[in-house]
C-alpha cells in the first residue's frame, strides 16, 4: 500500500510511488478502478466454439490405433468409446475438443503390422472411418515402433506453416515386434518435432510409451481413468 497499490473497490491514491507507478506508462491512480464486465455464459461459450472451429490453426492428427490380440477384452472397448467420442462432433463440442472442416485426419490401425495411412481431408467428415473402427477386430501382435514410424512419414511432409501436427497412439503399450531403432531415427531426424502423445487401455505397460514421449517431447496418459482429460491434454497441445 505504501507503493500506491490500491487494494479496496474503485480506491484512490494520489501520494503513491512514481518509480512504480509512473504517469507516463499510462497509469493514474487518482482515478477509480472500474471493474470488467465479462460477457454471459452463453456468449463465452459460443466465442469458445468458434475459436475451436474456425479461428485456430488447423491440425493435423495421425491416429494409430491399437488392434492387436492382447486389445480383444477391455481395452478395444475402451478404444472405440474414446473414438466415438473424439471422432463424433455432437459429443466432442461438449469439451470444445470436436475437429474442424480445416482439420486433417488420418488414421493408422496396427497389429503384427501397420495397415496402410487412411486420411481424411475433412476433419467433420470421420463416418467411414468410425465404422471401420467399430467393425475391424482386434488380432496378432503388437508393432507399435513400425507404426509410430510410418506416422512421422506421413506427417514429416506436411507444411508446418499451416498445421500443427501430432500423432496420437492408443495402445496398450505391450509392442512384441517392430524396428526400435527406425522408430528411433524417424523421431530424431524430424525438426521441429513431431510429438508423440500415448493414450494407454487395457493391461497398459507404460515403459515402452514413456521412452517414446521422451525421444518425441510428447506424453502418456492413462486413459482407462480419465479419458476426457486426456483428450484436453492432447488437444491443448495442437
Amino acid at each position: 500500500m505504501k507503493t500506491g497499490r490500491r487494494t479496496w473497490y474503485g480506491g484512490v491514491k494520489e501520494d503513491v510511488d512514481k518509480t512504480i507507478f509512473n504517469p507516463e506508462w499510462g497509469i493514474d491512480t487518482t482515478k477509480y478502478l472500474i471493474p470488467i464486465k465479462y460477457p454471459s455464459t452463453d456468449v463465452i461459450q459460443k466465442a469458445l466454439g468458434l475459436y475451436q472451429s474456425e479461428l485456430r490453426k488447423p491440425t493435423h492428427t495421425v491416429f494409430a490405433l491399437d488392434y492387436s490380440g492382447s486389445m480383444s477384452t477391455d481395452g478395444i472397448e475402451q478404444l472405440r468409446e474414446a473414438m466415438d467420442f473424439i471422432l463424433t462432433e455432437e459429443e466432442a463440442s461438449k469439451n470444445y475438443l470436436q475437429f474442424s472442416e480445416k482439420d486433417k485426419i488420418s488414421f493408422i490401425l496396427f497389429n503384427s503390422y501397420p495397415s496402410n495411412t487412411y486420411t481424411i481431408e475433412n476433419g467433420l467428415d470421420t463416418e467411414t472411418i468410425l465404422n471401420s473402427i467399430k467393425t475391424t477386430k482386434p488380432t496378432g501382435g503388437t508393432n507399435i515402433y513400425d507404426t509410430v514410424t510410418q506416422a512421422i512419414e506421413v506427417l514429416k511432409e506436411e507444411d508446418r506453416e499451416k498445421y500443427n501436427v501430432s500423432i496420437v497412439l492408443m495402445t496398450d503399450g505391450e509392442g512384441n515386434s517392430g524396428n526400435y531403432n527406425t522408430m528411433k531415427n524417424a523421431i530424431q531426424n524430424v525438426s521441429p518435432a513431431i510429438p508423440v502423445y500415448s493414450i494407454m487401455f487395457g493391461s497398459a505397460d507404460d515403459e515402452q510409451l514413456e521412452d517414446i514421449a521422451n525421444l518425441s517431447t510428447g506424453k502418456v496418459f492413462d486413459g482407462r481413468t480419465n479419458l476426457l482429460e486426456a483428450f484436453k491434454v492432447v488437444r491443448g497441445y495442437n
